[in-house]
């Protein structure tokens, strides 16, 4: 890849991480929704422990990323790394921000809308492509 593709994968990664934080912080977690995977499992352990949910998404990454240095080598493992820092990042830092709704059904609209708007930032960095195929190898090792 060229520096100049290379960078503007980074910043829409950037801001697509910036951006699903936003929604789950600001909108889903105040009114006791979540999302699928990791960042599911994370809110529910907030809720269990106090944890915050960035902290715990990252401690429950770490396993996957020692098998993906392993099994898929160090450049996977950098730019899963990246994409995975910067969202425990920033939802750790939207998590200081007072929620902008606390009706549970507005919350989940726009929530939704905002995450699927982060989500579409970081596949259009071909960030998706990396975690799809990392998921069908991953079911080979199992």
């Amino acid at each position: 890849m060229k520096l100049k593709e290379i960078l503007i994968n980074l910043v829409e990664i950037v801001i697509g991480t910036s951006v699903m934080a936003m929604g789950i912080e600001l909108f889903l977690v105040p009114n006791q929704l979540s999302t699928g995977g990791f960042s599911g499992l994370s809110t529910i352990i907030y809720y269990i422990t106090g944890l915050s949910v960035g902290t715990v998404m990252l401690i429950l990454n770490i396993p996957l990323f020692i098998l993906a240095f392993i099994k898929l080598g160090k450049k996977f493992f950098v730019q899963s790394l990246i994409g995975t820092a910067l969202l425990s990042l920033f939802l750790n830092i939207f998590q200081r921000f007072e929620p902008i709704t606390d009706d549970r059904f507005l919350a989940f609209i726009y929530g939704s809308v905002i995450v699927g708007i982060g989500t579409a930032l970081i596949l259009r960095a071909n960030g998706s492509t990396r975690r799809l195929r990392f998921t069908s190898q991953y079911s080979k090792i199992i």
